[in-house]
């Protein structure tokens, strides 16, 4: 499953095979979320189910995702997924603004955990002045005012449970994903959720088996994987599809969790520039390390151009770690690479002696942000 590592120069800050010693880094739980991430999805599956039922959406003509962070993750993911199923175009927004092109007949999913992003209340403002069919997913705050004070104008409500703060919307996204599964099934982009769902829930629960913090190292991918990496910056490069929606998600979980730098890229488009930044790359050397996100399913042309890249170009330069994902389905296998970089981020938080759930650069850009004004023209 994992290819290449190589060891880190620097020691370690926790022992990862005893919890005790990097309990303290972690007072909200982010590794107990992660250790019972697939009872979130089976609960999750059950919101989108009741949903589904009661819900009255119409086919689209398009759809939008509008979001930030990890609700717009989410986007990414159902986007790669309803590539070669959905046949009406699909694409994430996030910003203050909307595409030009969204109106009456288009699905406007409003995503938001806490229900409190700016960025999204503005788009989803915008979209319902175009007289959009509107789905506002959240835990509440003035996403869910929006959608309730806005119900006889073809606004719906997704609710989903409230876990901010002790739970940070990264840990929710089975959550902010799963229910959608299902509403998207009942307008026709995405057929056979259930099924896909619920392998996805039963690989998840086997997976834990192999990441979970009583899993010593030998044999535990997560955490051999944190090690190599320790001291790095990882370089998540992902196959075109769901998995490039996954060496984004890893990128942002590297970032947000280890408060390490990451970087994420994608096959075919990185063999056409990328890969020729990689000509200098000794005077880097020993600063980065490459994992590639591939699936059974990529287009065989595609599955050629890692191996070339990964034995021929950047290969000799750089550590490569390649895995396989795991799973029949597309979204059990996006999952299942998902989850194992979940646990990597995490472990690699402990060996950097930080705590994964904290954000002290996004709390301070929000203070400066508050309370400003719009400037006079």
């Amino acid at each position: 499953m994992l290819a290449r590592s190589s060891d880190s120069g620097s020691a370690p800050r926790a022992d990862l095979d005893d919890r005790s010693s990097y309990q303290c880094l972690d007072p909200v739980g982010m590794l107990d979320f992660a250790i019972h991430f697939p009872s979130q999805l089976a609960e999750a599956a059950e919101i989108g189910r009741t949903f589904a039922a009661l819900a009255e959406l119409r086919a689209p003509r398009q759809i939008v995702l509008a979001g930030m962070g990890g609700s717009a993750v989410a986007g990414d993911f159902l986007v790669g997924l309803c590539e070669k199923r959905a046949r009406v175009p699909f694409v994430v927004c996030r910003n203050y603004h909307i595409p030009a092109f969204v109106g009456p007949e288009t699905l406007f999913i409003a995503s938001s955990h806490s229900g409190d992003t700016e960025e999204t209340l503005a788009a989803t403002s915008a979209a319902l002045r175009r007289g959009a069919d509107i789905l506002c997913i959240t835990t509440g705050g003035k996403l869910r005012q929006f959608a309730q004070r806005h119900r006889e104008k073809s606004v719906r409500l997704l609710q989903i449970p409230r876990t901010y703060p002790s739970m940070p919307p990264r840990a929710a996204l089975g959550y902010s994903l799963i229910p959608l599964v299902y509403a998207l099934e009942l307008v026709g982009a995405y057929p056979g959720a259930g099924r896909q769902v619920r392998e996805s829930i039963a690989l998840l629960a086997r997976q834990r088996n192999q990441l979970a913090p009583d899993v010593p190292t030998p044999q535990n991918p997560a955490k051999r994987l944190a090690k190599s990496l320790f001291g790095k910056i990882p370089w998540v490069q992902g196959t075109v599809g769901p998995m490039s929606a996954a060496a984004y998600r890893w990128r942002c979980q590297f970032n947000e969790n280890s408060k390490t730098l990451a970087y994420s890229s994608e096959y075919p488009e990185l063999n056409h520039n990328e890969v020729v930044g990689w000509e200098l790359a000794e005077r880097f050397a020993g600063l980065i390390e490459v994992v590639v996100l591939r699936s059974p399913d990529d287009y065989w042309r595609n599955r050629e151009r890692v191996s070339i890249t990964e034995h021929k170009l950047i290969g000799p330069k750089a550590p490569v770690h390649v895995i396989e994902a795991e799973g029949r389905s597309p979204l059990a296998q996006l999952m299942w690479v998902v989850y194992l970089g979940d646990f990597t981020s995490l472990y690699l938080a402990f060996l950097n002696g930080v705590d994964p759930a904290a954000m002290d650069s996004i709390n301070i850009l929000k203070a400066h942000l508050e309370g400003l004004r719009r400037p006079r023209k």
